[in-house]
Formats: C-alpha cells, structure tokens, sequence
C-alpha cells in the first residue's frame, strides 16, 4: 500500500427528514444565500417549500437561480457569480443531483474571483477561496455532496471540463434518502452507474491495488447492484435508497484512491468529453464506455478482473477454458446487467456518430489525465 494523506471536511447529516434542518445550518454561514436548483422537480415535490420555510426561520435573505440543467452550463453558472457579487451573497444552497451542486459549488469559486470562472477549467488561475457551499442532494449518483469536484460545460466550445480543488468541498450536506423516492427509475439507474464506474476504474487501475481496497470495492459495488434492483421494483424502499446514497458519497470521496498512488479514470474522463458533443446522462455514457475500457485492459488487468467475474458477477471460473475467456464473460454479464437495468450499451444510443470518434478522441488526448489519442479512438471503437 502506498502512503496517503485523507481529509474530508464536509460534514454530512444523513437520515430521514434532515432537510428541515437547512435553514439552521446555513446560517451559520451567512445571512444571504444563492439558492440553487433545477428544473422543477424540487417545486413539484414539496422539497423547495420545505427548505425556503427553514431557510425563512433563521432570517435569510434569499437570491434564487433555478433551471440548472443536466451537464450543467457555464452561462448558468456565470449568471450565478454576478448574482453573487452584485448582491452581496455569503453562502451558495444547492439543492439537487450532482449538476446542481457542481453548478453550486462553481458558483462559489467564481463568486470570489475578479476573473472569468472558466479560467479555473482552463488552468490559467487556481481556486485560492470560495463561499461557503450547503448541499441538499436529491439523486444518489455524483458524490457531490461529499467531495471537492466540479464539472462544467461550455457550449460554445463543446467541452465539459472537471476540476478539482480542496476549496470546494461543501461545508455541510444534508442527505435524506427519502427524497430520492420520486427519481425517475430510468435516472436511478444513471445514478447507480455513476457510482459503480467511480469505484470501478479504481479497482482496474493498472498497478497493485490493496487487498483491503480489492474487497471494498468488490462489496460495495454488489451492494449497489442489488440496492438498484430494489429500488427499481420499489422506488420508496428506504434501505435500498439508503445504501444508494451511501454507497455515492463513499465512490467519490478520494476513499477508493487510499493506498494506490494514482488512478486512472479513462472511462470518466472520454465520456465527460463525449459530453461535449452531447446532452446524454453522465450514468448513460459510463454505461456505454465503461465495459469497452474494460474490454481494452483486459490483458493488463487480467488478474482483477477474474476477481470482479467470480467476486462481483457471481460467475464460476470451472465453467471457463481459460482465465482470458472468464474475463471476457465477466464483462459480457456486466453488459448485459446494464441493459437489464435500461441503460444503452452502444454510442449510437447516445447520439454519437462514429465520425464524432477523431474529434472526441482529440480532446480527451489534451487532458493530461488522459488516455491518448490511440488508446480512446480503440476505446470509443469497441463502444459500436
């Protein structure tokens, strides 16, 4: 195991009803708030209501940018930093999926900058400070809540870019797994892609990985693939949102990152630039690039992933002439789970015509985090 410093700041309230506990923990972070959020799905539930009476309680003045959308968009997130500046504004309220309270936590960075906020995606300046951050989350997926990760897209230029800062970590996140129960089934399993693709691409990471990191992982990935299955049949079936809620923070937190030195996420990173070029579901595009990557390191990692056919699969390795045929029938359950559960498997699902693969495979190659030009274009080719 390599040596490791871990430190996560943020302070997480989980459990049934914490949200009505918004108001009394913002305020401890100021008295004027950015309130931001989606499209609706907050209003038509209750779940707005509920945190602007709290929010109402302690005396906050609030400042309201709605209609975040999925990948979210840097003109949302620069009309929140004027917002910001132009009022005032001590504390950023996300309340929502992973969009929102990346959206959020830019906002904040921005709001405490003189420079553009894409300058912070661009490398040109680093986040020395930002505003307090609170995270209500709604959808089991991201991690958001619980780590120091924004991503953002900018449309003009067709990218989506993600960056990493200590500053952005939230200060606190209230996670309620009630407020899942209303998550679309279909953006369920998205959500449960994301975070077994998170905890995935550290277990296939090229070099030795811990025993005691192999194991965790394999668990928790079981364990998200029958929570999802659960809350599928029944979406208010508390434990299993639980867990799904649970399990995302954990994926994302830098956990899975103790002890390995580096990690390699060519899944993540190819499918955030295919989210340049496409409005698709994060969890969808994982769903389609993660078993290719898989399929591309299958000698390189050969031994892990016998472990994930036997461990995670359930497979039997007797049944199999070779180890090389029992990954492989790994990665073809795998598959076909995600299919089972609704997600597309090919990129043409997605909207992504093979002529799109030179262009995607370009910019994934000018992300020092990486793979090449090469390694992705074979990747996006076995995603057909």
């Amino acid at each position: 195991m390599e040596d490791f410093e871990l430190v996560n700041p943020t302070r997480m309230i989980f459990g049934r009803g914490v949200v009505e506990r918004v108001g009394g923990e913002t305020v401890w972070y100021g008295k004027r708030a950015l309130l931001v959020s989606g499209r609706g799905s907050a209003k038509a539930s209750g779940l707005y209501d509920t945190v602007l009476q709290s929010l109402q309680k302690e005396d906050i003045a609030v400042i309201e940018l709605s209609g975040v959308l999925p990948n979210p968009r840097l003109a949302t997130c620069l009309e929140g930093v004027r917002l910001c500046k132009s009022e005032g504004l001590e504390v950023v309220l996300g309340v929502g999926g992973g969009s929102v309270l990346d959206s959020a936590k830019a906002i904040a960075a921005g709001a405490c900058y003189e420079g553009n906020l894409w300058d912070f995606f661009e490398k040109k300046a680093e986040i020395e400070k930002a505003l307090p951050v609170v995270a209500v989350v709604t959808m089991a997926a991201t991690g958001s809540e619980y780590n120091r990760i924004t991503v953002m897209k900018n449309e003009q230029r067709h990218v989506k870019v993600g960056l990493w800062n200590e500053n952005l970590f939230p200060r606190v996140s209230l996670v309620d797994p009630e407020l899942t129960y209303t998550v679309p089934p279909l953006y369920t399993a998205y959500g449960a892609v994301d975070i077994i693709s998170h905890v995935l691409e550290r277990y296939i990471n090229g070099q030795p990985v811990p025993l005691i990191q192999l194991r965790f992982k394999e668990a928790l990935i079981r364990s998200v693939i029958e929570a999802v299955e659960k809350a599928l049949v029944e979406p208010r079936d508390y434990e299993a949102r639980s867990t799904l809620l649970w399990a995302g923070s954990l994926a994302c937190s830098s956990l899975f990152d103790v002890g390995l030195g580096s990690s390699d996420i060519p899944a993540h990173i190819i499918d955030t630039e295919m989210g340049g070029f496409s409005d698709h579901a994060h969890g969808a595009g994982l769903a389609v690039v993660m078993p290719a990557v898989m399929r591309y390191h299958a000698d390189r990692c050969q031994d892990t992933l016998v472990r994930f056919a036997a461990q995670v699969m359930g497979l039997e390795r007797n049944k199999y002439d070779s180890d090389a045929d029992f990954v492989l029938a790994g990665i073809v359950a795998f598959r076909s789970w995600f299919q089972k559960i609704g997600c597309p498997t090919t990129l043409q699902t997605l909207g992504i015509d093979s002529e799109r693969f030179p262009e995607i495979a370009e910019a994934v190659a000018r992300n020092e985090e990486g793979p090449d030009y090469d390694e992705t274009l074979a990747i996006l080719e076995l995603c057909r």
